[in-house]
C-alpha cells in the first residue's frame, strides 16, 4: 500500500520545492489529502517519466472524481473546463488545436516575436541605474510585455493584466482567484469585440484570420486559448527569468557567460533547477495505472513533482516545459526570452552586484517565484 504523506501542497510561507525534493527522497509515490479526498503525489524521475506519457492519465477534468475540487484555479472553472482548452483536451481534439497553435508559432513568427522581446528588453534596461530590485523591473514586467506583444494586445493593457494575473495566482480565496480570472478573459476577450479595431499583429490576429478565411478555429475556441496563454507565459518567465538573474550574478563578473553556447547553458541550468510550476497539471486515472511496480487506482487524481525529476542524479532532460503530447507549444519561445534577457543584461551591465545575499521564494499552488531581486547597477564603461 502506498504511503499517505503529511504535507501540504499549499505552502505560504515557504518553499514547495524544498517540501517535494523532501518527499522525493522518501517515498517514489505518495498519497497527499486533498479536499476530502486524496491524490497521488510521483515522485521517482522514472516514474515521472512513465507518468508523462501513460495515456491513462488524462488531463480531461471530466474524469476527476466526483468528491474532487480543484482549489489551485487550474482546471474545473467554467473557462477551463471546456473543451476548447488545449491544456485538458486529448486525443483528435488535442492534435487539431496543437497544429493550429503550430501555426501560430512557426519559425517565421518567432522571428518577429524575438524582435519585439528584444526592442521590449532594451527598453526595460535604459529605464535601470543605480540600486533597483530586478523582479519588480526587470523580470516582471518584461514577460507581460512580451506575452502582450506576441497576442498583438495594446501596451495599456500591461498593467490589467499584471493586476488579473495576480490575483489569479495568489488571490487569498477562491473568490478572489475567480474575480482574476473573470478580469483576464473579461480583459483579453474584448479584443474579439468591441476592441478587435485596437489588435496589432499578433496571435489574436492570427487566429481571427484563420476563423474569417476557413473557419478552422471558433471565435470561443480564441477567447479560450488567449487568456490561457497569459499566466503560463507570465508568471512562468518571470520565475525562472529571476532565478536566472539570480544564479548568474552569484558568479563573479569574470565568470559569468559571454557567448551564445554560455548563455544556452545557464538558460537550460535555471529551467533545471528552478521550474516555476512545481507540479505538473492535474491528471486522471482513467483505468489502474502500473508504473513499474507502483499501481495508482482508477478515478485518482494524480500530480507529478517536477523538481523532484528535474534534480535527478546523474541529469536527465528536465520536464520543466513537460513531456510527451502536452510538452508546452510555447517552450521555444520561452526559451527565446530567457536568452535575450540574460544576453542584453549582461551587455549593459556586465558587473552588476546583488545588495543583499538572501533569496526568498514565495510559493503558491502553481507558481515558485523570487520575491525580490536587489542589485547595484553599473553600466558596462562606468566601473571605476
Amino acid at each position: 500500500m502506498t504511503n499517505l504523506v503529511e504535507m501540504q501542497l499549499d505552502v505560504s510561507p515557504g518553499d514547495v520545492q524544498e517540501r517535494l525534493l523532501d518527499v522525493a527522497r522518501r517515498h517514489p509515490l505518495a498519497r497527499v489529502a486533498w479536499a476530502g479526498g486524496e491524490v497521488w503525489l510521483v515522485n521517482d524521475p522514472e516514474l515521472v517519466r512513465l507518468a508523462f506519457r501513460d495515456r491513462r492519465l488524462t488531463k480531461d477534468a471530466g474524469a476527476a472524481p466526483p468528491w474532487f475540487t480543484d482549489v489551485t484555479g487550474l482546471i474545473g472553472s467554467t473557462q477551463t473546463s471546456r473543451a476548447a482548452e488545449m491544456i485538458t483536451s486529448e486525443g483528435a481534439e488535442h492534435t487539431r488545436q496543437r497544429k493550429l497553435h503550430a501555426v501560430v508559432f512557426s519559425a517565421r513568427n518567432r522571428e518577429r516575436w524575438q524582435q519585439l522581446i528584444t526592442e521590449i528588453v532594451r527598453d526595460l534596461l535604459r529605464s535601470l541605474d543605480g540600486d533597483v530590485d530586478l523582479v519588480s523591473r526587470f523580470a516582471y514586467p518584461l514577460p507581460v510585455a512580451a506575452i502582450s506583444a506576441v497576442l498583438g494586445l495594446p501596451p495599456d493593457m500591461h498593467e490589467p493584466l499584471t493586476a488579473a494575473c495576480r490575483l489569479l495566482t495568489y488571490g487569498a480565496d477562491d473568490a478572489e482567484r475567480e474575480r482574476g480570472r473573470a478580469q483576464l478573459y473579461g480583459g483579453v476577450g474584448a479584443f474579439l469585440g468591441p476592441r478587435r479595431h485596437e489588435l496589432r499583429p499578433g496571435m489574436i490576429a492570427d487566429l481571427l484570420e484563420l476563423h474569417d478565411t476557413d473557419g478552422s478555429v471558433s471565435t470561443v475556441e480564441i477567447a479560450t486559448w488567449t487568456p490561457g496563454l497569459v499566466v503560463p507565459g507570465h508568471e512562468s518567465t518571470t520565475s525562472v527569468l529571476a532565478a536566472l538573474l539570480a544564479d548568474v550574478l552569484a558568479e563573479p563578473p569574470d565568470r559569468r557567460p559571454t557567448t551564445a553556447e554560455e548563455i544556452e547553458e545557464h538558460v537550460e541550468r535555471a529551467l533545471r533547477l528552478h521550474p516555476p510550476f512545481p507540479l505538473a497539471t492535474w491528471r486522471f486515472t482513467t483505468s489502474p495505472v502500473l508504473l513499474q511496480e507502483h499501481e495508482i487506482p482508477a478515478g485518482k487524481p494524480v500530480l507529478l513533482n517536477i523538481p523532484a525529476a528535474n534534480h535527478a542524479s546523474p541529469p536527465t532532460a528536465h520536464y520543466t516545459f513537460g513531456h510527451g503530447v502536452h510538452y508546452c507549444v510555447g517552450a521555444a519561445l520561452a526559451r527565446a526570452e530567457l536568452r535575450i534577457a540574460l544576453t542584453e543584461f549582461l551587455r549593459e551591465f556586465p558587473d552588476a552586484t546583488r545588495t543583499t545575499g538572501e533569496t526568498r521564494w514565495v510559493s503558491g499552488y502553481a507558481i515558485r517565484q523570487l520575491t525580490s531581486l536587489p542589485v547595484r547597477l553599473t553600466p558596462a564603461g562606468d566601473a571605476a
